[in-house]
């Protein structure tokens, strides 16, 4: 009998350890007004930190016509990742963690980034801030209502982001997204929301995924792995609906 007891506690402990590791699903926040000036004033109290780690913060809240996305960046690394590679926010309309409607930004110009290495005056500018002031527009792809490519900042779709250094030293990122651009067939039917933090080391993984396996098809699909040298996560996946 003791013995009996002594396991169903034993039991019952491990269940009350695995149910507080088990991280609950970030969610979309109940809508509030957004203003997108890049100051996150009143995202203040709405931030997430990921892992628990001060070096990024994140938020996503929507209202009948906008998806809304806020992301504060502590990390001066992950800083420069941003400024360069840019900010992703991926919809999944099929509430999947796999590739979906998809805005990118800050998205500096090629030649322009060019031109800037070249500058004489490069060690005198602050980088992440040059970065973001030579992005042309917004990258957008897989919308359902937006041609994929580069967007332009009037654009009448009504997608807009901002990206810019606070007094602080803190990157701030806001955008918001036409949730009807989207293509979602039923408002009910949960969505899944990225935000990345685009990086070369996330980048690089895409381009090894892409490319075909060079022993060929017999041995099945092999996908070489790269470690992050980064030890935070880069990215989160939040799901809910957007009606």
């Amino acid at each position: 009998m003791k013995r009996n007891i002594i396991i169903a506690i034993l039991i019952l402990a491990s269940s009350s350890l695995l149910a507080q590791k088990k991280k609950e699903p970030y969610a979309i926040l109940p809508s509030f007004q957004v203003t997108l000036d890049g100051d996150l004033k009143e995202w203040e109290d709405q931030l997430t930190l990921v892992d628990k780690d001060s070096s990024w913060s994140f938020a996503v809240t929507k209202d009948g016509e906008f998806l809304y996305a806020a992301v504060k960046i502590k990390d001066l690394a992950l800083q420069q990742e941003a400024a360069r590679n840019g900010i992703i926010i991926n919809v999944n309309a099929d509430g999947k963690k796999k590739d979906g409607a998809t805005l990118i930004f800050p998205i500096p110009d090629s030649e322009s980034v060019r031109a800037m290495r070249n500058d004489e005056n490069l060690p005198n500018m602050n980088v992440r801030e040059e970065l973001i002031k030579r992005s042309r527009g917004y990258g957008v792809k897989g919308f359902a209502r937006i041609v994929d490519g580069l967007l332009s900042y009037d654009n009448t779709y009504g997608v807009q982001a901002v990206a810019k250094l606070l007094d602080n030293d803190v990157l701030a990122y806001e955008s918001k997204i036409p949730i009807q651009a989207i293509g979602i067939k039923d408002l009910d039917k949960p969505v899944a929301i990225q935000i990345m933090i685009n990086n070369r080391f996330s980048i690089l993984q895409k381009t090894i995924k892409s490319r075909p396996d060079p022993r060929g098809s017999y041995y099945g699909r092999y996908t070489p792995t790269v470690k992050s040298p980064y030890k935070m996560k880069t990215d989160v996946w939040i799901f809910g609906t957007l009606n």
